[in-house]
């Protein structure tokens, strides 16, 4: 997954960071780093893009159906 993060300097603009790591921690770690590098102050790190899954309701939710059917037997 892709995140982006969020910075500020000292008259309240936001800037956006961009190019982090795909793990969240790494990504928090690599903001601070950038911003501080910059002289900003760091505020966030959110995902690029949602977890929305695409594709049919069928495919969609193959694996939890198959996991509630096992729980029942």
């Amino acid at each position: 997954m892709k995140f982006y993060g969020i910075a500020t300097n000292n008259n309240n603009q936001s800037v956006v960071i961009d190019n982090l790591p795909a793990d969240y921690l790494g990504a928090v770690n690599a903001a601070k780093q950038q911003a501080a590098k910059k002289g900003f102050t760091f505020q966030y790190v959110k995902p690029a893009e949602n977890g929305r899954k695409e594709g049919s309701a069928l495919t969609k939710f193959k694996k939890q159906r198959t996991q509630r059917k096992s729980n029942k037997r």
